[in-house]
């Protein structure tokens, strides 16, 4: 039985990291303008039938909010910090061992659900909302699992529903990974406990009502066609046969100490019933701890800590392996939850687990209060309690794709995309006063693959596909076969060229016919740690004919 005294630590602790998380992003709310991912955010949640290519139906699911609050940048940023607070509050709530533990929990949940926003991309995203829909369906299942009371297993239902709903707009491939664990928890407890069986299928029938409300149902077979085609056409690995391919190559790119800490974490998981596990335990917890300590002298150069996502994870998997007994299947669905959210992700899979961190932190955090250690069960809590400020700290630092740290956006500026008042730093200034309405309205090709707010900067229209990406080579091909002739002839263009895109048609144009477009200069900007010198080239006015004396 965990003493009310150590219930009492547990909410300070809890209160002082969400109170630090929950005012870092408020002051942030309304700073900073990312013209990479974010661009790419507002573009889909403003117009979800922007581009006929659409491979993530995430703006179906986030219009109806940014048209509530008007487009207004900082206060949708708001909106969205309050709604993953409450979802990681209810997850946190539900997981509590015993009643006394609810409201720290519930508090720790919420601060530990905000570092989805880490490393500090702000604005909801496909990422934001597929993990705020795993944190419902997790905690309507906690619920199920511990209740019967008809009003409890109803509004368990609803919490399921509404992250299915979430699931299945943010990343479709988690929502049937969310309907799958339905069906099969509703199957085994058919004999067991009817009512929780069917508080499952009633969730899955009212978050297809819930989806009616974002999209009509009879336009989702066309919705997913339009998906499907996309994913072909723009050769994404995302089938059953490319997708275990990608998994396994991005892991090379993870650090030793981590290659070391997952064998030990199997290793632990496989010998459960035996001595060795003990061993093996400590040892994916040491390694994961180590390979965190390794990134602290880089984030303290202003750098970003590699893999903490998948550390937390190990850490959280080696420490249930040592003595977790109670409560194993949900425990078991918080450690497989980041690997579901991160599925079919279009960059690093196992960098993608650093949005969901939030899962091992509340896993971490619900081990502690079962350790029969005193001492370990003291450095996993302060572990958890830690961890949310400093990831969160340290992100604020150095912003993923902002020039500078949030607390040098100081400067007052339009968004380009909204029109939202927003502070940004210097540089950032500088690039937007210096684009502003440089190619308005034009079709504008940007081949730096820089991201989608070049061209909402410059007042343009990209054609086709809203952003180049710089990992995918083929995509500047898809939009050049799909412009007419008279389009390509008057297609502004974003130089220098990429050179993973220089082999492709719409760069060989621009370098073939490079005598007939004329060339400005834009100010230099900061994209991903490299600073870039942007050249816009348009098509030459044609001479005047001079009348004849």
């Amino acid at each position: 039985m965990v003493r009310l005294s150590s219930a009492g630590l547990a909410l300070a602790g809890a209160a002082l990291a969400l109170l630090f998380c929950g005012g870092l992003l408020v002051y942030g709310a309304g700073r900073g303008i990312d013209l990479t991912d974010e661009i790419f955010y507002l573009v889909w949640a403003r117009d979800p039938e922007a581009y006929a290519l659409l491979y993530q139906p995430f703006g179906y699911l986030l219009h109806p909010l940014y048209a509530l609050l008007g487009g207004d940048v900082a206060r949708y940023r708001l909106v969205g910090f309050a709604i993953t607070a409450a979802a990681g509050a209810l997850l946190g709530r539900q997981l509590a061992p015993e009643g006394a533990l609810r409201l720290p929990f519930a508090t720790f949940g919420a601060a530990a659900a905000l570092v989805i926003y880490f490393p500090w991309i702000v604005t909801p995203s496909y990422n934001s909302a597929a993990n705020v829909g795993a944190m419902l369906v997790l905690a309507g299942v906690a619920t199920l699992l511990r209740a019967g009371a008809i009003p409890v297993r109803a509004a368990a239902s609803l919490a399921i529903a509404c992250g299915l709903c979430a699931a299945a707009f943010a990343k479709p491939p988690l929502f049937a990974l969310g309907s799958v664990l339905a069906v099969a928890l509703a199957a085994w407890s058919f004999r067991r406990n009817r009512g929780r069986s069917i508080a499952l299928l009633g969730a899955m029938a009212l978050a297809m009502l819930l989806i009616a409300l974002f999209l009509p149902l009879p336009r989702i077979p066309g919705l997913l066609a339009r998906i499907a085609a996309s994913q072909h056409i723009l050769a994404l690995p995302n089938t059953p046969t490319h997708l275990p391919i990608k998994v396994l190559g991005d892991w090379a790119a993870v650090p030793p100490l981590l290659w070391a800490a997952a064998l030990a974490a199997l290793g632990a998981l496989a010998l459960r019933r035996t001595r060795w596990a003990d061993w093996l335990g400590h040892g994916a917890m040491a390694f994961g701890l180590a390979n965190l300590a390794s990134t602290i002298p880089d984030t303290l150069d202003g750098g970003i800590p590699e893999f903490p996502g998948l550390a937390l994870l190990l850490i959280a998997t080696g420490y249930a392996a040592l003595f977790a007994r109670r409560d194993l299947l949900l425990l078991a669905l918080l450690l497989v939850a980041p690997f579901a959210v991160a599925l079919g992700t279009f960059n690093n899979q196992w960098a993608q687990l650093d949005f969901s961190m939030t899962f091992p932190l509340v896993a971490l955090f619900r081990l502690a209060s079962d350790d029969p250690l005193r001492w370990r069960r003291a450095a996993a809590t302060l572990l958890s309690l830690a961890a949310p400020p400093l990831l969160l700290l340290a992100a604020a630092a150095a912003p993923y794709s902002l020039p500078d740290s949030i607390f040098a956006q100081t400067i007052p500026v339009r968004h380009p995309l909204t029109g939202s008042p927003l502070l940004v730093d210097q540089e950032t200034a500088d690039f937007l006063n210096g684009t502003q309405g440089k190619a308005a309205g034009a079709l504008l090709v940007d081949l730096s693959g820089t991201g989608p707010g070049v061209a909402a900067a410059l007042g343009a229209k990209a054609p086709v596909l809203l952003w180049l990406n710089p990992a995918t080579a083929t995509w500047p091909d898809v939009v050049w076969s799909r412009l007419t002739e008279r389009e390509r002839a008057r297609v502004w263009f974003v130089a220098p060229v990429l050179p993973l895109f220089a082999p492709s048609a719409p760069a060989r144009w621009l370098a073939a016919h490079r005598g007939g477009y004329c060339r400005t200069p834009l100010p230099r900007m900061t994209f991903w740690w490299e600073e870039r010198s942007l050249e816009l080239w348009r098509p030459c006015p044609a001479p005047r004919a001079h009348p004849e004396g």
